[in-house]
């Protein structure tokens, strides 16, 4: 289990069956990508940018579905991107509830959504997904990081 502010992801280790004569693929190898989906609604969603949000994990996805991780590792991280998009739903539902809407400033930052939102950094990370969301550019410009990239951020 992953804790990031009030958002929780769970990580699976379900062992992977290996076709004959190539290595096992690691139960993990999506980690980073569920990571990083994860971390996108604390990142986006929670701050008021849910299209931002919604466009990170699709880029994610796609990413994922263009690696050559073997079907099975690939539908696992497609259930456990279902899972955590409830998880989620039922977090920012509860945040709204007890702030009476989403808040200033989320535990653990150091700005406030709108300061963080206006640095250059972020409009960056908008302006990538803007143009991926209209297909100017694939996934592969909104997630650079290779396929078994140990960490991933927008």
């Amino acid at each position: 289990m992953i804790r990031r502010g009030f958002f929780t992801l769970w990580l699976l280790a379900a062992p992977v069956a290996a076709a004959a004569g190539e290595p096992a693929m690691p139960a993990d190898a999506t980690r980073a990508f569920e990571m990083a989906y994860a971390a996108s609604f604390y990142e986006f969603d929670a701050c008021g940018d849910g299209i931002s949000g919604r466009n990170y994990r699709r880029a994610l996805s796609e990413k994922v579905a263009h690696c050559p991780f073997p079907a099975d590792v690939k539908q696992r991280f497609v259930q456990r991107a279902a899972a955590q998009r409830l998880k989620s739903a039922q977090a920012m539902a509860k945040l709204i509830e007890d702030n009476g809407g989403l808040p200033v400033r989320l535990d653990g930052m150091s700005r406030t959504c709108r300061e963080q939102s206006e640095t250059p950094e972020y409009q960056a990370i908008r302006a990538r997904l803007d143009d991926f969301a209209s297909g100017k550019i694939a996934a592969d410009r909104v997630v650079p990081g290779a396929c078994d990239a140990v960490e991933i951020s927008p």
